[in-house]
């Protein structure tokens, strides 16, 4: 049987170990770093959240208004006058144009 000289296994080991050493070091690196796509879709899933959360606070101001429409008197009038252009029978309305 051949046994190779000592220093030609030591040498071989050696490789070995620096290989095993580098791949080590190198494939967590590339195994944590983030993907491109992700990165976009991470940025695209804030929006969205902020764009929901948007809608959410619009929502609950229209909910708001409607509960009012539905209660609140005062709420009645104004939106009759400002919309509808409503008045009592026993007011004077005025209409004052702007002058450019």
């Amino acid at each position: 049987m051949h046994v190779p000289p000592a220093f030609r296994r030591w040498t071989a080991r050696l490789g070995l170990a620096l290989v095993v050493a580098i791949a080590i070091g190198y494939l967590p690196g590339q195994l944590l770093r983030r993907d491109p796509r992700s990165a976009k879709i991470d940025r695209q899933l804030a929006e969205i959240a902020a764009e929901a959360k948007q809608l959410e606070a619009h929502n609950a101001a229209l909910m708001r208004e409607i509960e009012a429409l539905r209660t609140d008197v005062g709420a009645i009038e104004a939106r009759a006058r400002a919309d509808l252009g409503m008045v009592y029978p026993d007011e004077i309305v005025l209409r004052v144009e702007a002058t450019p």
